[in-house]
């Protein structure tokens, strides 16, 4: 027993104050390991997106060119509309980068969710990859970027829920709530400085009552004081 005792330990207190925070304590904290990586492959993947517009916008314009049937208005449309979706893709994670390296909770869910769209732009590569239609070095070329892009995602989102993380995203949501509130928000604690209003003590047995002369004073009104 004795010895289960000394060799259980306490567990590691929190990165951050639990207390209420000052707002801008977010600025004057410096990220965790786990969130400086996160934000690191963010732009990584940003790079990654910014590859791949340019390989969809030279794939569509070499199809237009060779294989489309349509008007040249329509291929010119077909090769913006590739390069807009690279470019999307290069806003999307640039955004990510930019909100989740300020500790804002729903920029961590949002890239959650946009992890799953590109899942799903994954899983549409590999299977035009496998497929062997059009140009197979082409192809290769697209599924490569893909996969290092989904890669670079996940351990992004990896590092984006580790727990220093969350600590992170918890104590710039308390500093962002006494930005909006006040210094001192804490919880749904009052703002120091306020007090209730304040009762007078009753007064104790054998003691004056309130407007009655004490012992030994001469009554208002020309009555003794009572005992």
């Amino acid at each position: 027993m004795a010895n289960s005792q000394q060799g259980w330990q306490y567990p590691q207190p929190p990165m951050y104050p639990q207390g209420p925070v000052a707002p801008g304590s977010t600025a004057q904290t410096a990220r965790p390991a786990a969130m400086r990586r996160a934000v690191s492959l963010m732009y990584v993947g940003a790079a990654l997106s910014l590859a791949y517009c340019l390989v969809s916008g030279i794939v569509a314009h070499r199809v237009t060119l060779t294989s489309s049937t349509h008007t040249s208005t329509y291929n010119a449309g077909f090769v913006v509309g590739a390069v807009i979706e690279g470019l999307v893709q290069v806003g999307l994670w640039l955004w990510m980068a930019w909100k989740s390296g300020t500790g804002r909770g729903w920029a961590r869910v949002l890239s959650t969710v946009f992890f799953g769209f590109l899942c799903v732009q994954f899983i549409i590569s590999l299977a035009v990859f496998a497929s062997g239609k059009g140009n197979p070095g082409t192809a290769a070329v697209v599924f490569i970027i893909v996969l290092v892009e989904w890669g670079v995602g996940l351990a992004a989102l990896i590092q984006l829920w580790q727990r220093e993380s969350s600590e992170f995203f918890a104590f710039a949501k308390r500093a962002q709530l006494a930005g909006a509130y006040g210094s001192v928000y804490h919880g749904h604690q009052p703002y120091y400085g306020y007090q209730p209003p304040g009762y007078s003590q009753a007064p104790q047995y054998g003691q004056p009552q309130y407007g009655q002369p004490q012992y030994g004073e001469s009554s208002p009104h020309g009555q003794e004081p009572q005992p």
